[in-house]
């Protein structure tokens, strides 16, 4: 027979496990679709980075216990211009992807903005980690969920592109995320 201290104990370590997976929902992520674009010369250079890999527990009522940390490889840039693709991977002043393989963001803060959220992440890229914020919705269909978010980003705070004559400093960043339980 089980003593009532044990038992006492297996019921306030059940409690507490249940109340600690309450308030986060794990999203497994599906598929992705992150882009980006900068003007050069006028002209604006429309790329995008696949294969995102993360952890995304969110709980809109919940925000203080949600947390999202995302990846992807920077050697996946496509500008859909082979050249371009080549020099924006290997040269100095760029992505050098050989020397800084990966591409993170891992969230600080989540808040609540009206109907949508701002999340506050650490954005890495080339060893260098700056905080961005970043305005994204949140679209639960039951088991599966889409995150939608954009931002504009000064590529010289990652020191991309150094002093490239004709490149724009901002770059427009969409993420879009599409995820289930």
């Amino acid at each position: 027979m089980i003593s009532s201290k044990i038992r006492l104990l297996v019921y306030f370590i059940i409690s507490w496990i249940s109340i600690g997976t309450s308030y986060s929902q794990v999203w497994h992520p599906v598929s992705s679709n992150i882009t980006f674009k900068i003007k050069m010369l006028g002209a604006e250079v429309i790329g995008k980075l696949s294969g995102f890999q993360g952890a995304i527990h969110f709980d809109p009522e919940h925000l203080a216990q949600s947390s999202i940390y995302g990846s992807v490889e920077a050697n996946t840039i496509d500008t859909d211009n082979s050249l371009r693709n080549r020099h924006l991977k290997e040269k100095e002043g760029f992505f050098e992807v050989i020397k800084y393989p990966i591409i993170s963001m891992k969230s600080l803060k989540i808040e609540a903005n009206g109907e949508s959220f701002v999340g506050t992440f650490a954005l890495t890229m080339k060893g260098i980690t700056k905080n961005i914020r970043l305005p994204f919705s949140f679209i639960n269909e039951g088991e599966n969920a889409i995150f939608k978010g954009s931002t504009i980003i000064n590529r010289r705070d990652w020191e991309v592109g150094g002093g490239t004559l004709g490149m724009s400093d901002n770059v427009d960043i969409s993420i879009v995320l599409n995820v289930k339980k």
